[in-house]
């Protein structure tokens, strides 16, 4: 995640809140990811948590109702004031937000640091509510929640829990790995991806011998699963199709789980069919190219004899399938002879009709299941390796995307 967060400004605005002390580990995994952070705490938030809490975390001056200054060492952003934290911020994130809070922004009033901070910064803003469920059901808050929808800020769901008053309901402020993702999608939302369609399977296809045993691959799903935090990121509608989900995705990614190539072929046309524009597909997945006839029950040694001889037959290409006119075609292919991988990739490029082939040709160097990847991009107009963590990659595959010619909606 350094990639996404290196040298971003991230203002955090701090209600009143016990959900406060949350923001803690928000603020400590930013600043792994090489994030500059500030903070705002109104007066209520600073009786929950100290502000020294998040200066030793964030490493700058927390700006409360006591301490601003107007004297600037150089230029407007350095002072601790309002106007210029305001000034400095690149996304602004309220968290967590309090009734009160979102009552009075909602009403553009500005009768304290925190809200004349927001309201005077010009930064996307993000806002994370935490409060009961009652004070958040109430028609009053909906309604400003709305307000502020429509005035463009974006709003992180609630979660349902067991909250601080000891009920459980809805009005948990959201898990702090969904907040960074949003925060993530905030920062690098562009106008290419905005709102595009994508599909992107993952995992290896499980085919079923018996009802306890299957035949399986080695893929990881790590490289999908990149693709997806990745094209979400940059502001696709994404859906991820896989077998396994080996990380933690963004909520808003529709995750759809597959076994047999049967069930990777029947879900991806189903999204295609569903799709308000032509759709990027990114077939990601390893896909069995032989399956076995399911047997009913379990098989037994007893019965089946010292050899189990099992018949295959040949698969459904789920991804010649996919007519050209109805998706934007991504395969992927992995390949261990080095030498003939290349051609494998440009025959799979045109008999296959994609608009673009990732080869990943598997060494000591580039083993299944790494956290790194190399990956040779090639098209009918391009060819480029790229290298690096999965996630960096998934975002050089996406700017490749890009630079596709003759892409229509």
């Amino acid at each position: 995640m350094q990639h996404i967060f290196h040298n971003k400004n991230i203002l955090i605005l701090i209600s009143g809140s016990i959900a406060a002390y949350k923001m803690l580990d928000c603020i400590s995994q930013l600043k792994k990811y090489n994030a500059h952070i500030k903070v705002v705490m109104s007066e209520e938030a600073c009786k929950f948590v100290s502000p020294l809490s998040f200066e030793a975390m964030s490493g700058n001056l927390v700006l409360t109702e006591h301490n601003q200054s107007w004297i600037a060492q150089s230029g407007a952003t350095n002072g601790a004031n309002h106007i210029a934290y305001a000034k400095w911020a690149d996304i602004v994130l309220i968290a967590p937000a309090s009734a009160n809070s979102i009552a009075k922004i909602a009403c553009g009033i500005a009768d304290n640091v925190l809200l004349t901070t927001l309201l005077a910064t010009r930064a996307k803003k993000l806002i994370a509510p935490a409060m009961n469920t009652a004070m958040l059901e109430s028609p009053q808050t909906q309604a400003n929640l709305t307000t502020l929808k429509n005035l463009g800020f974006e709003c992180i769901e609630s979660r349902s829990s067991l909250l601080a008053c000891g009920e459980m309901g809805d009005g948990a402020l959201a898990e702090i790995d969904e907040i960074i993702f949003r925060l993530a999608r905030g920062l690098h939302t562009n106008v290419f991806w905005q709102g595009r369609d994508v599909i992107i399977s993952g995992g290896g296809s499980k085919e079923s011998i018996d009802e306890v045993r299957f035949i399986s691959n080695h893929s990881s799903g790590k490289q999908a699963s990149a693709l997806a935090i990745a094209l979400y990121t940059l502001g696709a509608k994404v859906s991820f199709v896989s077998s396994i989900f080996s990380i933690a995705l963004p909520k808003q990614i529709a995750q759809i789980t597959a076994q047999s190539v049967a069930d990777f072929y029947t879900e991806i046309h189903k999204l295609i069919k569903k799709a308000e524009s032509k759709p990027f597909v990114f077939m990601a997945a390893a896909l069995a190219d032989y399956a076995p006839k399911p047997q009913k029950s379990k098989l037994k040694k007893e019965q089946v004899g010292d050899t189990l001889t099992l018949q295959c037959f040949q698969t459904q290409d789920v991804l010649a399938s996919i007519p050209p006119e109805s998706a934007y075609k991504i395969g992927f292919k992995a390949e261990m002879d080095r030498a003939n991988a290349p051609h494998y990739a440009k025959t799979m490029l045109d008999s296959k009709q994609c608009n673009m082939v990732c080869l990943n040709v598997i060494t000591k160097q580039n083993p299944f299941g790494a956290d790194s990847n190399t990956i040779n991009i090639l098209t009918h107009d391009f060819t480029q390796s790229v290298s690096g963590s999965k996630l960096e990659v998934a975002f050089s595959i996406a700017k490749a995307c890009e630079s596709l010619k003759n892409l229509k909606a």
